[in-house]
C-alpha cells in the first residue's frame, strides 16, 4: 500500500528545497476601492451605519444580516471589506463557528489585499481546529451537532490553501492527519502526515509528522496487517528522521525504535530458521543461520546459538 512512501524521504527534502515562499495569485479577487456611482456610495454607507448602530445597540443577528446586505449589493464599496469581517466576527463571538468560517472564507476570497486579511486566516484556522475535535455550535438556538468529517477535511484544505506558505497552513495540515488518526483511519492519517512533510519539510512540525507515519507504519503490523513493506517503510521513515532532523526530540525516539526493529528483525530470521530446519529444508535453514550470524554480535546469545544449529544441521 505504501511502497511508493519508500522512496527515501530525503530525496524528496532535495526535490522541494528550492520553493521560494509566495501568496497564491487569483485573478478574480475584488479590491474595495469605493469607485461605484454616487447613488450605490450613499447607500452602501447608509447600509453599514446602520449595521453599526444595531451592533452598537446589540442587536447582534440583525446586525449580520444588515452588514451581509452591505458586502452583498455593493460588494466594491469602500464599507464592503469591514461590513465582511464585522459579520463573520459578530458570527465567531456568538459561537457560530460554521457560519463564521463561510463569512471569513467570503471575505479571504474576495479581499485579500485588506488589512484585515491575516485576522481571516486566523479565525477560519480556530474554528476547523475547534470543528475537527468533535461537536459545535451550529445555530442560534445553540444547539450543537456533529460535523461531518468530509466537511471538515474540506475545511482544514481551505485553510492550508488560503495561505499556504504562512504558519496556519502547516498546522491545518497536521490538524486534517491528527484527526484521521484520532479517528483511527490510519491510511488517510499516513496519507496526511507524508502530504506535510513533502509540502512543508522545514516546518516545525515535520519531524513530528515524519515520527508519526513511521509510529502508524509500525501500529498496522501489529494489528494484524503484517506487510513486510509497512515495516521496510517504517524503518526508512525513521532512518530518513535522523538523517534529516538529527537534533530533534523525534529523532532520538527514533533511533531507539531502528534498533528494535532491527533485533525484531533478527529474531525474526531465526524463527524462519528454526522453521525450515523443522521442515528438514535445511539449505533454507541454513541460509537464515547465517543472516542471524552476519547481524549479530560474535558470543551474543543469538549469534552462539545460530553457529550451533548450523554446525548441526545435515550435510
Amino acid at each position: 500500500m505504501h511502497k511508493a512512501v519508500s522512496l527515501s524521504y530525503a530525496f524528496i527534502a532535495i526535490a522541494t528545497a528550492g520553493i521560494t515562499s509566495c501568496g497564491n495569485t487569483n485573478d478574480k479577487v475584488q479590491i474595495a476601492t469605493g469607485q461605484v456611482t454616487q447613488g450605490s456610495t450613499v447607500e452602501a454607507n447608509k447600509l453599514y451605519s446602520q449595521a453599526r448602530a444595531l451592533e452598537a445597540q446589540g442587536s447582534t443577528k440583525k446586525a449580520i444580516k444588515v452588514y451581509g446586505n452591505v458586502t452583498d449589493d455593493y460588494p466594491m464599496s469602500k464599507e464592503a471589506p469591514d461590513a465582511r469581517i464585522r459579520q463573520a466576527e459578530l458570527l465567531y463571538s456568538q459561537a457560530e463557528l460554521m457560519k463564521s468560517f463561510e463569512q471569513y472564507q467570503s471575505f479571504i476570497t474576495q479581499y485579500r489585499g485588506t488589512s484585515q486579511y491575516d485576522k481571516a486566516i486566523q479565525r477560519q484556522s480556530d474554528v476547523v481546529h475547534a470543528a475537527s475535535t468533535g461537536k459545535i455550535k451550529n445555530s442560534f438556538l445553540g444547539l450543537k451537532s456533529d460535523i461531518p468529517r468530509s466537511k471538515v477535511e474540506k475545511m482544514f484544505i481551505q485553510v492550508r490553501d488560503n495561505a499556504p506558505f504562512g504558519p496556519t497552513a502547516p498546522k491545518a495540515q497536521f490538524g486534517l492527519a491528527e484527526m484521521w488518526q484520532n479517528d483511527k483511519n490510519l491510511g488517510k492519517a499516513i496519507k496526511a502526515y507524508e502530504d506535510l512533510y513533502v509540502r512543508y519539510p522545514k516546518s516545525s512540525l515535520a519531524p513530528e509528522a515524519l515520527y508519526r507515519v513511521g509510529n502508524l507504519l509500525l501500529k498496522q503490523t501489529e494489528d494484524g496487517n503484517r506487510n513486510r513493506g509497512n515495516l521496510d517503510t517504517a524503518n526508512t521513515t525513521f532512518t530518513d528522521l535522523t538523517l534529516l532532523y538529527p537534533n530533534s526530540k523525534q529523532a532520538k525516539s527514533a533511533k531507539v525504535i531502528l534498533k528494535q526493529i532491527k533485533g525484531s528483525d533478527i529474531q525474526r530470521s531465526f524463527s524462519i530458521a528454526e522453521f525450515y530446519e523443522k521442515k528438514k529444508q535445511y539449505p533454507s535453514a541454513a541460509f537464515y543461520y547465517n543472516e542471524v550470524i552476519r547481524a549479530t554480535k560474535s558470543g551474543s546469545d543469538l549469534n552462539q546459538r545460530s553457529k550451533q544449529r548450523l554446525a548441526a544441521l545435515p550435510k
